[in-house]
C-alpha cells in the first residue's frame, strides 16, 4: 500500500499576551518566547517588577497545544517536535515575523527591540532569526541548546549587528558542563559572539537574573 504525504499551508488563529502600556514614552520593546510545556503568560510574570510605562512585552503562544497530562487538566504549548519540523520552523518563523513587526512599525525609533527564549524558545528564536530577516537590538538566549544543524553563515537576519547574551543557571538540571561546552563549540563554529553569564540558579527564568542582564547590557 503507498501512502503519499502532501501539505497545505492554512490559515491559524494564534494566541499572545502583552504587559506594559505602548505609547511614546516606551523604551524597551521585548519580545519573548516560552519554553517547551509552557503558556505564553508565564514569561509575562517574570516581568512584573519592569515598569509598564518604559517596558512593553510581548509573548506569543506556540501553534501547537496538548493536554500535559494526557487527555485532560492543564494545557501547555510547544513549538516544535521533530515531526514535520522544516514546516513547523516555516509556520512559527512566519507567525513571530507578523506579530514583531506589527509591533515594530508602532515603536519609536530610538526604542530598544530585545528578544529573548527560554529553553526551547530560545531555540526557536534562533531559528526564526535564521530563516527570517529580523531586525533587533538585543538577543538573550536563556537556558537553551543551540541549534548545531543550521548554518549561521547564511542566516537571514544579521547576527553581527545583534548584542548576544547567553545566560543559565549553574544548577540547571539541562545544561551541565559538558553540554555547555558543546554549546560554546557551536556558537564558535558559527563565529557567534555571545555574552555568557552564569549564575546560581536552575532551568527557569530568574527575575533577579533578568533586571541583571538589562541593566548590565540594555538600560540606556
Amino acid at each position: 500500500m503507498e501512502i503519499k504525504t502532501h501539505h497545505i499551508v492554512t490559515p491559524k488563529t494564534a494566541r499572545y499576551v502583552a504587559y506594559g502600556n505602548l505609547s511614546s514614552k516606551t523604551k524597551y520593546f521585548w519580545f519573548v518566547l516560552h519554553g517547551s510545556n509552557m503558556l505564553a503568560e508565564q514569561m509575562l510574570f517574570k516581568f512584573k517588577n519592569f515598569d509598564p510605562d518604559l517596558h512593553f512585552v510581548v509573548s506569543p503562544e506556540a501553534l501547537s497545544r496538548f493536554y500535559v497530562n494526557g487527555f485532560g487538566g492543564e494545557v501547555v504549548a510547544s513549538w516544535m517536535t521533530k515531526r514535520d519540523r522544516f514546516h513547523e520552523i516555516d509556520d512559527f518563523s512566519n507567525y513571530c515575523s507578523s506579530l514583531f513587526n506589527q509591533y515594530l512599525n508602532e515603536i519609536s525609533q530610538d526604542c530598544k527591540t530585545i528578544i529573548m527564549g527560554f529553553s526551547q524558545g530560545g531555540i526557536t528564536a534562533m531559528r526564526w532569526l535564521h530563516h527570517l530577516n529580523v531586525e533587533a537590538d538585543f538577543l538573550i538566549t536563556y537556558a537553551c541548546w543551540i541549534p548545531e544543524d543550521i548554518d549561521f553563515e547564511i542566516a537571514k537576519t544579521n547576527f553581527d549587528q545583534i548584542c548576544k547574551i547567553f545566560t543559565y543557571g549553574k544548577s540547571d538540571q539541562f545544561l551541565n558542563e559538558q553540554r555547555f561546552k558543546e554549546i560554546m563549540e557551536i556558537l564558535k563554529a558559527g563565529n557567534l559572539d555571545f555574552h555568557i553569564e552564569k549564575y546560581p540558579g536552575d532551568h527557569r527564568v530568574d527575575k533577579n537574573q533578568l533586571k541583571k542582564i538589562f541593566k548590565q547590557y540594555i538600560e540606556q
